[in-house]
């Protein structure tokens, strides 16, 4: 698995337990709500940020590392 398909399988899974839907993600993050469902489906054509990363780690109260290491 590549460090951006753990990125976004962790970002699902958290985003899940954290009882959010893809559009409430993406409205948080102040982005189009179609934003999350693109990145979680692999079709946002960029790597994400460490900014994006560190943006959604704090709206799901987890800490950057749980995104970027934790393998589900």
């Amino acid at each position: 698995m590549s460090l951006k398909e753990r990125i976004i399988a962790n970002i699902k899974y958290y985003r899940e337990q954290a009882n959010l839907s893809q559009e409430e993600l993406s409205l948080k993050l102040g982005r189009k709500k179609d934003f999350i469902k693109k990145l979680e489906d692999n079709k946002y054509k960029r790597e994400p940020t460490i900014v994006l990363i560190y943006e959604i780690a704090a709206l799901l109260n987890l800490s950057m590392d749980r995104l970027i290491m934790d393998e589900k």
